[in-house]
C-alpha cells in the first residue's frame, strides 16, 4: 500500500496539461503592457527573435508555447507568423488569446481592430472591444461590442451580466440596470452570481440595505464563495451592521477550511476599522471587471480554463486592484504546471490583501514542485508566524517535513499547533492524522495509534484515517476483523482511489485469501498503474496463486517506476528467487 496524507487545500485540485514534445530549449522573455503580467522565466520558452525562425519552426514552436500556457512566447511567435502570412484566422485567434493571456492588452486591442476590419470571425474580438471601450469610458461602443456576442452558452451568461454594467455606464436608471440581469434567472446554477450583482447594483444606487435580506438568505443557505463572503461583509459594514458581520466571519473561521476561513481573519480586521464611504463598486467599469471575473471563476470551476484566463486578465485591465483575479490566474498557471509564472502572479497580490495568505500557501506548493524545499519551508514558516491560529500552513509545513523524511521536525511542527487547541473540533482530525503518520513513519507506533484513534473520534468515517490505521493493524497482525471492516468502509467511500483499494487487497493477502487479494490488487493497479508499491503487491499476489510469469512482470514494472530505496533490494531478490513458502495466515481477531 502506498500511504498518503490528504488534507484540505486552498487551491483547486491540480490537473496536468498534456505537454507537446519540446521543439526548442532557448530562453525567452516577456514584453507587453497591461496589469499583472507574469514574467516568463528563462528556460520556460524559446527565444523568438525573427531571424532565428523559419515559418514552419515558428508555427510548431508557437503551437507548443500556446498549448503549454506560455502566452508571452506564443504571442510573439504568432505575431511573427501573422506578419509572414495572410492572416490565417486560427493563428490570428490564437495570437489574440495569447496577447490577452500574457497581459499585453494594448497589442490585443490593436490586433482585434485589424481582425474586425478584415472580417475575421472570432468570439474574442468583441470581448476585447468591450473591455477596451469600458476602459475608455465609451459605453455606447461597449454596447455595440456586447451586441456582437454570439448565442453560445457562455454568451447567454455573459450578455446579461455584462449588460447590466454597460447599462449603468450608459446612464440608465436602477430599474433598467437591474432588468438586464433578469435573463440570468433562466440559467441553472447562477443564483448566487445573480444575487451578488443585484446587490452590487442596489448598493451602487445607495440601497445596500435592500440587498441585505437576499444576501443573508444566500449566506444562511450555505452559499460561500470568497467573492460572496467579501461582498456580504462589505455591505454589512457599510450599512453599520458590524455585529452580524463579526458573527458570520467568526463562524466561518471556526467551522470552515480553505479560502473561506483564510479570508475571515483579515476581514474581521477590516470591519474593526471605520467603513469606507461610497458603494462597494464605484462605477460601471469596475462593475464590468467584477462581472468578468465572476464569469471566469465560474468557467474555471468547469475546467474551461482558457476562457477563464482571458476573462481574469481582462478584469484586471478594468480594475487592477481586483486581487482575487490574480489569485485565479495564479491557480490557472499552477494547474498548467507553470510554477515560476504562478509564483510571480501570486506574489503580485499586495501584502495587505485578504488573499495574500492564501496565495502564499500556493506559492509554497509551487516551490516544492520546483524542488525548492528551503524556499517552501521559509514561506510556510512565515505563514505560521503570521497566522498561528490557522491550520493550513502548519499542516503543509509538517507535510513537507514528512515527505522529506524529516519526521522529528514534522512531529514538532504538528505539536506546535495541537498544543494550542483547547477543544479539538471536527476539522482538527487532519492534524492528529498528520501527526500520526509522522509518528508511524518514525517507528513510534505507541504514539501514532492514539493520534489515529483521536482523528477517527473527531471524524468517524474519514476514509484516509480508516485506511491508514486499518492497514497498519493488518501489517502488525492486530485487530484484523476490525481492520477488514474499516478497509471495506474506506473503499466504499473512495472506490476510485487505488492506494485505498490496495490496502483492502493487501489485507486479504495477509489473511491468506490470495484469490480475493488478486481481485482488489488488480483493481488498484488499474486505478494507479504507475505506482511501484501497488505493482509490487500485485506481483506478490500473482505468485501466491501460481501466476509466476505475471508476478515477475509486475515486479519488473515496480522497479521501472522508481520505488523508494528500501524497496529496491527486496523486489530484486524476488525477481531472482521468487517468494518463499507463504507464512501462516494471520487469523482474524475474535474480539474477546
Amino acid at each position: 500500500m502506498k500511504i498518503r496524507l490528504s488534507v484540505p487545500r486552498l487551491r483547486p485540485a491540480l490537473f496536468a496539461l498534456a505537454l507537446l514534445p519540446a521543439m526548442i530549449a532557448c530562453a525567452g522573455e516577456e514584453q507587453g503592457h497591461g496589469a499583472a503580467r507574469a514574467e516568463t522565466v528563462p528556460g520556460n520558452a524559446p527565444d523568438a527573435q525573427p531571424q532565428e525562425w523559419s515559418l514552419s519552426g515558428a508555427i510548431l514552436a508557437g503551437r507548443h508555447a500556446f498549448e503549454t500556457g506560455d502566452d508571452a512566447m506564443a504571442a510573439k511567435l504568432y505575431g511573427m507568423i501573422l506578419k509572414e502570412t495572410d492572416g490565417d484566422p486560427v493563428t490570428a485567434s490564437r495570437a489574440l488569446a495569447a496577447m490577452v493571456g500574457s497581459g499585453d492588452f494594448a497589442s490585443a486591442v490593436e490586433l482585434a481592430a485589424k481582425l474586425k476590419q478584415s472580417g475575421a470571425r472570432t468570439p474574442l474580438v468583441p470581448l476585447v472591444e468591450l473591455a477596451d471601450a469600458a476602459q475608455r469610458g465609451d459605453f455606447k461602443a461597449a454596447r455595440a461590442a456586447l451586441s456582437a456576442f454570439g448565442s453560445d452558452n457562455i454568451s447567454r451568461v455573459a450578455k446579461p451580466m455584462f449588460g447590466a454594467w454597460v447599462a449603468l455606464g450608459e446612464g440608465k436608471d436602477e430599474a433598467a440596470v437591474l432588468a438586464e440581469l433578469d435573463a440570468l434567472d433562466a440559467v441553472n446554477g447562477l443564483g448566487g452570481i445573480a444575487v451578488m450583482h443585484r446587490a452590487l447594483i442596489l448598493d451602487h444606487f445607495g440601497k445596500g440595505a435592500e440587498a441585505l435580506p437576499t444576501l443573508r438568505q444566500a449566506a444562511e443557505s450555505g452559499y460561500g464563495s470568497a467573492r460572496f463572503i467579501e461582498l456580504y461583509v462589505d455591505i454589512l459594514h457599510r450599512q453599520g451592521d458590524a455585529a452580524p458581520a463579526r458573527d458570520y466571519l467568526t463562524r466561518l473561521s471556526a467551522d470552515e477550511s480553505g479560502i473561506a476561513a483564510a479570508i475571515s481573519d483579515p476581514l474581521l480586521e477590516r470591519i474593526a476599522q471605520p467603513a469606507p464611504k461610497g458603494p462597494v463598486v464605484e462605477d460601471a467599469r469596475r462593475g464590468l471587471a467584477v462581472a468578468m471575473f465572476d464569469l471566469g471563476s465560474l468557467l474555471s470551476s468547469e475546467n474551461v480554463n482558457e476562457q477563464a484566463k482571458i476573462l481574469a486578465r481582462l478584469s484586471l485591465e478594468l480594475k487592477d486592484d481586483l486581487d482575487i483575479a490574480r489569485l485565479l490566474l495564479g491557480n490557472l498557471m499552477q494547474e498548467g504546471e507553470r510554477w515560476q509564472d504562478a509564483i510571480a502572479m501570486y506574489r503580485s497580490i499586495p501584502a495587505g490583501s485578504i488573499y495574500r495568505w492564501s496565495a502564499e500557501i500556493s506559492v509554497a506548493d509551487c516551490q516544492q514542485k520546483l524542488k525548492d524545499t528551503d524556499g517552501a519551508i521559509a514561506t510556510l514558516e512565515g505563514l505560521v508566524a503570521a497566522r498561528p491560529n490557522r491550520m493550513e500552513a502548519i499542516v503543509e509545513l509538517g507535510d513537507l517535513y514528512r515527505r522529506d523524511q524529516r519526521f522529528t521536525e514534522a512531529i514538532a511542527t504538528y505539536d506546535r499547533v495541537i498544543a494550542g487547541i483547547k477543544e479539538p473540533a471536527t476539522r482538527d482530525w487532519t492534524l492528529f492524522y498528520a501527526r500520526g503518520v509522522a509518528h508511524e513513519r518514525a517507528k513510534q507506533w505507541e504514539k501514532a495509534e492514539p493520534d489515529f484513534l483521536k482523528a477517527l473520534d473527531l471524524s468517524p468515517d474519514q476514509p484516509y484515517v480508516l485506511n491508514y490505521l486499518a492497514y497498519s493493524w493488518v501489517e502488525r497482525r492486530e485487530r484484523l476483523d476490525e481492520a477488514l471492516d474499516m478497509l471495506h468502509r474506506a473503499v466504499d467511500q473512495r472506490p476510485e482511489e487505488g492506494f485505498i483499494v490496495d490496502s483492502l487487497g493487501w489485507a486479504y493477502y495477509q489473511l491468506g485469501d490470495f484469490e480475493q487479494a488478486v481481485t482488489y490488487l488488480e483493481r488498484a493497479v488499474e486505478l494507479q498503474p504507475t505506482d511501484p508499491v501497488l505493482n509490487d503487491h500485485l506481483g506478490d499476489a500473482y505468485w501466491r496463486v501460481g501466476r509466476k510469469n505475471e508476478a515477475r512482470f509486475q515486479w519488473h514494472r515496480a522497479l521501472s517506476f522508481e520505488p523508494e530505496a528500501d524497496l529496491v533490494k527486496p523486489i530484486e531478490d524476488k525477481l531472482e528467487n521468487g517468494l518463499g513458502a507463504a507464512e501462516t495466515p494471520a487469523a482474524p481477531a475474535t474480539g474477546n
